[in-house]
């Protein structure tokens, strides 16, 4: 059946591959879907002049640009406007935890690779989010999109923050502390008081707003002071707050 838009085109593409993938992977995958079964399926019924006529139509020539801008487009109408799950580090760093209880890992890169089996197998984590739900392969990589893994390097990237609040992951004693430990503050010194002077601030934090420090923290702490990461915490507060005020307005 002939699609409607070059974006309903690569979304048939996308629910094809169930696997984490790069913007690039997907540009490349589409290409050789549109030319490969794509072609395949409309030739079959309408003949190859009526297939490039179709391509034209969705304004898909044989320019690599053409095809590149169809998966961003698509990127951007499915991911780019979604809102990240609130809590999504919550989620992902109590995984990490998981990861590291269950496997004991000895270093950074066993870790990632304990992590990329938990997220990644039949058998981890996806199989619990499934469980006896009516819910896809591509429900769940696309519940890992919204968690804000869509690759292997942002794998990588979640571990990484994760270590910053636990610097001592590897000592086995920690490792049978976070056993028997529940999810409580950061070990990380300077995110704990950066938590600590959020809690002055408002003693009551909402999941976003503790989202908003931890990203302030990885994203500022080599340029700015405490203060100054304060300063901007509290410049969201404020402009929440406003905006709130203007829709209850």
């Amino acid at each position: 059946m002939l699609v409607n838009s070059a974006v309903e085109l690569v979304n048939r593409c996308y629910e094809q591959r169930n696997s984490l993938f790069t913007l690039q992977e997907l540009k490349d995958d589409f290409i050789s879907f549109v030319f490969g079964s794509y072609q395949d399926e409309v030739v079959i019924t309408y003949g190859l002049d009526r297939f490039y006529e179709h391509l034209e139509h969705l304004e898909l020539t044989n320019c690599r640009k053409d095809f590149d801008k169809a998966v961003e487009d698509w990127f951007l109408l499915y991911y780019g406007c979604q809102n990240e799950e609130a809590n999504y580090h919550d989620i992902l760093f109590a995984l990490v935890k998981e990861a590291i209880v269950t496997n004991l890992s000895e270093s950074r890169q066993a870790l990632i690779r304990d992590v990329t089996k938990l997220l990644t197998t039949p058998a981890g984590f996806m199989s619990r989010w499934r469980g006896e739900q009516d819910r896809t392969l591509q429900n769940y990589f696309q519940y890992l999109n919204r968690l804000g893994i869509r690759t292997y390097e942002d794998i990588e990237a979640i571990v990484d923050m994760w270590l910053l609040e636990n610097p001592n992951a590897f000592d086995k004693k920690q490792q049978q502390l976070f056993a028997k430990s529940r999810r409580g503050r950061p070990n990380n010194v300077e995110l704990s008081l950066l938590f600590e002077m959020a809690y002055q601030l408002k003693p009551e934090l909402t999941p976003q707003e503790r989202e908003r420090i931890r990203k302030i923290y990885y994203y500022h702490r080599k340029s700015l002071t405490m203060r100054e990461m304060m300063e901007k915490f509290k410049k969201y507060i404020v402009d929440k707050n406003k905006s709130n005020n203007s829709h209850a307005g």
